[in-house]
């Protein structure tokens, strides 16, 4: 299998009580105009699980890849979640498409969080060049929380993108595990067969603050944070728009008043999608 072969497609349709969560959150149109299917994909020669969303009338749309946040299947996409985060931003006229990351919801391999499995982020790319509605000249990348780890490290190795755009996003390990224990446990538990130095030297490769020299001057990047962020603090945002600043990438860093990790949960999705519109329409449009 070549990376971004189909393996399996489904295109997957809402319940009655689902579709009315959509509508209510967002429009009757983000059910009715989109086509969302759950797809299998070759990445490294392993089955990957992910989410596709398009437009339902026929034509040529700039491409999204989407990086999911969390861990394993906390955090996956099921099919009203996809709805949400992807058919919400299709509707507007883009092709998304979204990655579970190896070994999760039915696929193959293991998560590594923030390495080989950043490949199944980029190994949409060829998912996107055998989309038909897929324009391949024009393509962003986005993600949130752990899945802003996921873009920052895309970003450093592939230079394709025209914009990112990164919510609540991880650009410092090092940081974050001093806040917060559970993480430090997680990370100790991932890294644990590996030496100090070496273990030093791979949280450094998944902290963006540490590598912002690496990423594409001509692609500006997005930051979007909640100020009442409990889980990953603005400071991680701030701290990278510096180092953004420092090495002359543009960027925008907005912060959410009142907003907290899980923007669907507060509300605060409604000012957050007013500026991803604004950036994507800008860049990619």
């Amino acid at each position: 299998m070549n990376n971004g072969d189909i393996i399996s497609r489904e295109t997957v349709a809402l319940n009655r009580a689902m579709a009315a969560i959509v509508t209510k959150m967002y429009s009757r149109e983000v059910v009715d105009d989109t086509v969302v299917e759950k797809i299998a994909y070759a990445s490294d020669g392993l089955k990957v699980m992910g989410y596709t969303a398009r437009p339902k009338e026929p034509g040529r749309y700039p491409v999204l890849i989407w990086n999911r946040g969390g861990t394993g299947d906390r955090g996956a996409l099921d099919e009203l979640r996809a709805h949400l985060m992807l058919a919400s931003t299709a509707v507007w006229g883009f092709v998304v498409l979204a990655t579970q990351y190896r070994g999760n919801m039915g696929g193959e391999g293991a998560e590594e969080w923030g390495c080989t499995d950043v490949n199944d982020s980029l190994n949409l790319l060829p998912v996107a060049e055998k989309t038909a509605s897929a324009d391949i000249s024009r393509i962003g990348i986005e993600g949130a929380s752990r899945g802003g780890m996921s873009t920052y490290c895309a970003l450093k190795q592939e230079h394709r993108f025209r914009c990112a755009i990164v919510h609540a996003g991880i650009s410092d390990l090092f940081e974050l595990r001093e806040r917060d224990g559970r993480l430090a446990t997680f990370l100790e538990k991932r890294l644990a067969h590996l030496s100090l130095e070496e273990q030093q030297r791979e949280l450094a490769e998944r902290s963006a603050v540490y590598f912002a020299e690496r990423l594409p001057k001509h692609a500006p990047i997005l930051l979007l944070h909640g100020t009442k962020d409990e889980v990953v603090p603005m400071s991680q945002s701030e701290a990278m728009a510096r180092e953004l600043a420092r090495v002359g990438i543009e960027h925008e860093l907005v912060r959410l008043e009142g907003g907290g990790h899980h923007a669907h949960k507060d509300g605060s999705y409604r000012d957050m999608d007013i500026h991803r519109r604004r950036w994507l329409e800008k860049h990619l449009s």
